[in-house]
């Protein structure tokens, strides 16, 4: 009778050993969202590559899959969802989280980045740990910066070769107090509307003016629905990948590390494609009879929109602006 209690018993420790492992063996899921972004986009293509790297080097333990192009929401509710847990992984553009910590605008102050180049090491420098920390405090982890580029003026009314050519044309702008101010400065007459909407808004002529970089604006199709291009380089859009707060912390050491990880490596890919793209657009674009103006008169559009840095420094101080400016010398 004893032996046959040692033998229950020991069969019920197999038994439970079998289901904890079972257990710790499921796979946890990860939404990963682009927000608007299309997935034949570098943002879109780095994405799959990311979720790709999460579920190869997860070993089973982490199930990745790629949304793109509102199909979970859009870029605001994608936001949200990283708040409330709904979603665990996301990248949008910076201004989208502007709501939560207006700090991050700093990264989109007209003409404050001469080149990609230095827009990148500055969005990589120590300045994001600073926002990163204000973004934690919201429920929401900054992984890295990627990026939508250098972004270019375009519409459907005339060449814009000065700010007194903008004056009273409609034109959408990022959801970001800073970015409206500017082009209220520039003569414009700016609104927000989320970029799953703009192609619309374009074509039925609610706004008659967008500013996207060359890559986007041929991706998104939008020389059917405008004629004129300025090369005006005026800001530099990051893009944000973020993690959940509450996705973080159901995840172990390790399975933190490989998301992290991938997500890095992400940026590297979709910087290069980035790269690529935008230096393929303007033969495209001039293909599809977009008209450029290539010499715009970017000291008088400094010139106005100088005065909206204090628009940003007077809600949140200036000593993260200053921060930025030091590291570009």
């Amino acid at each position: 009778m004893k032996k046959l209690s040692l033998i229950c018993a020991a069969l019920l420790c197999v038994s439970l050993t079998a289901f904890t492992a079972g257990a710790q063996t499921k796979p946890i899921k990860l939404s990963v969202f682009s927000g608007s972004i299309p997935k034949n986009s570098p943002t879109g293509e780095a994405l799959g590559y990311m979720v790709e790297l999460i579920n190869k080097n997860a070993g089973g333990s982490l199930l990745a899959e790629a949304f793109y192009d509102t199909e979970l929401g859009d870029a605001t509710s994608m936001v949200q969802g990283l708040q409330q847990g709904t979603i665990d992984i996301g990248i949008s553009g910076d201004s989208y989280y502007s709501g939560l910590v207006p700090d991050i605008q700093v990264y989109e102050l007209p003409f404050l980045f001469s080149s990609v180049e230095q827009a990148r090491k500055t969005v990589d420098g120590p300045t994001k740990e600073t926002i990163f920390k204000k973004l934690e405090a919201k429920g929401i982890i900054g992984l890295c910066f990627w990026e939508n580029g250098m972004r270019q003026l375009s519409n459907n009314v005339r060449p814009v070769k000065t700010p007194d050519d903008l004056k009273g044309i409609k034109m959408r702008t990022l959801p970001a107090k800073v970015q409206v101010e500017a082009w209220k400065a520039l003569g414009a007459l700016p609104t927000s509307i989320d970029a799953a909407e703009l192609y619309t808004a374009l074509q039925l002529g609610t706004v008659s003016a967008q500013e996207n970089p060359l890559a986007e604006i041929e991706f998104r199709k939008f020389y059917e629905v405008q004629k004129y291009i300025t090369l005006s380089n005026h800001v530099y859009t990051p893009f944000l990948m973020s993690l959940s707060k509450k996705t973080a912390d159901k995840l172990n050491p390790e399975q933190l590390k490989i998301v992290k990880e991938a997500a890095l490596a992400g940026q590297t890919r979709e910087r290069e494609l980035a790269t690529k793209a935008n230096a393929a657009a303007k033969q495209l674009l001039l293909d599809k009879g977009i008209i450029f103006e290539e010499n715009p008169d970017l000291d008088k559009f400094k010139a106005l929109t100088l005065p909206v840095y204090t628009v940003f420094t007077s809600a949140n101080g200036d000593e993260l602006l200053k921060a930025v400016q030091s590291s570009l010398k």
